[in-house]
């Protein structure tokens, strides 16, 4: 009886050993593809539900002389800083309703063989979002051509995640970086131009 017990107990351990070094690590690469994936779709749902056709003109300042020149582009950083805590919040939300909800990891993958990774029915891992999720904004402009001015802006998210895996949860960082608005400006390039990086 005590020689199966043993037989039983190194089983386990082998299993065990088996799952953190060599299945964990695939089935953490592969979830970790997927919550990129799921990190763009709750900042594109943040985005859509705090901008609208008026947003790009709420964020810049251009000012132009009585010939139509333009003088100077200013972007607005409270203005921009606002719009980041908005679509954090909201994609925050959104985040962990998808956290709750799990990410689909095909069975195979829990083989840890190469040839068997993404086949298989869905096994759901749960996910946790770890503290608040940070957005900022960041503008630039520069020269686009003669009389014209290219004015990006590009919404820059990252977050903090626990992935819950066989015996183990794994920490990971998210970040994705989304151009928010690109437009080009007809008129002389002024002589400044004033940009800001929200933090």
């Amino acid at each position: 009886m005590s020689r199966w017990i043993l037989r039983v107990v190194l089983g386990l351990a082998v299993l065990g050993v088996w799952l953190v070094f060599a299945v964990n690590p695939v089935v953490f690469n592969y979830a970790g593809a997927l919550l990129d994936a799921v990190a763009v779709q709750a900042v594109n749902n943040g985005i859509a539900d705090v901008v609208n056709a008026d947003t790009y003109s709420n964020l810049t300042d251009i000012r132009r002389d009585e010939k139509g020149t333009i003088t100077s582009i200013n972007a607005d950083a409270v203005a921009m800083n606002l719009l980041a805590v908005k679509v954090s919040t909201y994609a925050q939300n959104y985040l962990a309703e998808l956290g709750n909800q799990g990410i689909p990891v095909p069975v195979g993958t829990f083989s840890g063989l190469p040839f068997l990774v993404g086949r298989g029915w869905p096994i759901r891992l749960n996910f946790k979002l770890v503290g608040a999720m940070n957005c900022s904004f960041d503008s630039e402009f520069k020269t686009a051509g003669i009389n014209q001015t290219e004015h990006k802006i590009t919404l820059r998210t990252y977050a903090v995640v626990d992935v819950v895996l066989p015996f183990c949860t794994k920490r990971t960082k998210v970040a994705v970086d989304m151009l928010f608005a690109d437009s080009i400006i007809v008129g002389q390039v002024p002589e400044f131009m004033f940009t800001h990086t929200m933090k």
